[in-house]
């Protein structure tokens, strides 16, 4: 499997060298997954494994997630 490279690394080692997010920071990631489900659920698939380590960031500090072993496309509903 390949993947592009995220310079960004994971958002769990960016919260564990910081410590805390400041609200500022916290609002924007909190808001890039949620826009990030969104899209996702807007075409019916359902991401199950929402983690830190999941979340990676690129080089402009956004959000883009990963890991889709747990997903699962909804068919008829």
């Amino acid at each position: 499997m390949l993947m592009e490279f995220v310079p960004g690394g994971e958002l769990f080692s960016y919260l564990r060298t910081r410590g805390r997010f400041s609200n500022t920071a916290g609002q924007f990631y909190a808001a890039e997954i949620v826009c990030a489900l969104d899209y996702l659920h807007g075409r019916g698939i359902v991401y199950r494994d929402l983690k830190p380590e999941n979340i990676l960031l690129d080089r402009d500090g956004h959000v883009k997630l990963t890991d889709f072993g747990f997903a699962k496309k909804l068919v008829d509903r």
